[in-house]
């Protein structure tokens, strides 16, 4: 199996995985962790944002900037 590197964009659904992205300063905050996507994209403000829940189930953001997380799981 080859190793693939670079980027793809996917179609955000609800229930999908995500982290912060590690070069963020909030992604250095919470390495490791992963959330759970909670809501469909939305344009807040003129950004593209999703609500984010804790893997068990508590609110963790209402509104999260897209492209500042990366997509870990697309299994829904």
């Amino acid at each position: 199996m080859k190793t693939f590197m670079g980027s793809v964009q996917v179609k955000v659904e609800l229930g999908m995985k995500a982290r912060i992205n590690p070069a963020e300063i909030e992604g250095k905050i919470h390495k490791g962790k992963e959330f759970v996507i909670a809501s469909k994209p939305r344009d807040l403000c003129g950004t593209e944002v999703v609500a984010l829940d804790n893997p068990d189930g508590s609110k963790f953001s209402a509104g999260y900037d897209l492209s500042m997380l990366e997509i870990t799981d697309t299994e829904v």
